[in-house]
């Protein structure tokens, strides 16, 4: 699993870069030579779609998405097991369907293409197919982390 969040951080990073490298090409074109160049906006636009879903799905990994567990933690451990496992059930259930919808919307887009570059916008929608495996598998390696005791839950005092 690291293997694939290395491989997957490292495209984020990546898209980053191309969202930097375009935006700042944009603003030179347009205010210092003033002579726009379209397809830049495309390209951080996607860019910016691809790098975002990545990071989510990396954020489920992680355990760094925003969560208010103030109820939570003063539940006994064995509670907050439960807890955690409806939690990611719940994430793989609706990722299930957003992976079966972004299928659905994937291939409806075939043959619509971007209208500057005209990139096939299949590309475009592959990305929310990606982040719903990926949730999907992440959610699936917590679970079985809970299970294995490798995700610590600290019991308080009440």
């Amino acid at each position: 699993m690291e293997r694939i969040e290395s491989i997957f951080k490292y495209i984020a990073v990546f898209l980053m870069g191309v969202i930097i490298i375009t935006v700042t090409l944009q603003i030179i074109a347009r205010e210092i030579v003033y002579f726009p160049v379209s397809w830049t906006q495309e390209v951080a636009k996607y860019s910016f779609i691809w790098m975002s879903l990545i990071g989510a799905a990396l954020g489920i990994r992680n355990l760094s998405h925003v969560s208010i567990d103030v109820a939570v933690s003063k539940l006994p451990v064995s509670f907050q097991k439960i807890v955690q496992y409806f939690i990611e059930a719940s994430i793989i259930l609706f990722m299930i369907i957003l992976l079966v919808q972004s299928i659905r919307f994937s291939l409806s887009a075939t043959g619509q293409t971007s209208p500057i570059m005209g990139l096939p916008m299949g590309t475009v929608y592959v990305a929310l197919i990606v982040f719903s495996v990926l949730s999907i598998v992440f959610s699936f390696e917590k679970i079985v982390n809970v299970k294995k005791g490798i995700i610590h839950f600290e019991e308080h005092d009440k």
